[in-house]
């Protein structure tokens, strides 16, 4: 009964227990419980507990560790990907022009001029950095944020 509310409270989302945590509390709970079966059944329950809680708590761990990573994984496959969807058809427009040795003339525009062009080209901001972006952008390169329009 003292087990059961022990890893009810430990579970609640409050907490914010990691995946290796949430993994370890389950699997010493498991163990236990194994544990105390197979060792009621030799004579020694506490013993079983014991080890059956430890090597539970272990094995849970690295479970969780593992689910951790592969989440981490997934979520930087899907931000690539939406990388990938988001410059696609783009390539080129933001590639580094090649150099000429040729003097180039550049005519400037008045400030003015300039700092509403830039207003208007970044029309979209990320609500966590506070970047602002180009319209045609969906999500933030660097973070994968979705971003959110200007107001």
């Amino acid at each position: 009964m003292a087990l059961l509310i022990v890893c009810s409270g430990c579970a609640s989302e409050s907490t914010g227990l990691s995946e290796r945590e949430t993994g370890g509390l389950a699997g010493a709970a498991l163990g236990a419980g194994l544990g105390a079966i197979v060792g009621s059944a030799t004579g020694h329950a506490g013993v079983g507990t014991a080890i059956g809680a430890g090597a539970g708590l272990l094995t849970g761990a690295v479970a969780g560790e593992m689910a951790r990573r592969q989440k981490e994984q997934t979520k930087k496959e899907i931000r690539q990907e939406m990388m990938q969807q988001q410059y696609q058809g783009q390539q080129g427009q933001y590639a580094p022009q090649p150099y000429t040795a040729q003097p180039q003339t550049v005519q400037q525009a008045p400030a003015a001029t300039q700092t509403a062009v830039r207003q208007e080209m970044n029309t979209k901001y990320n609500p966590r950095t506070g970047q602002t972006f180009p319209s045609n952008y969906t999500f933030d390169p660097n973070t994968g944020e979705e971003l959110k329009p200007l107001q």
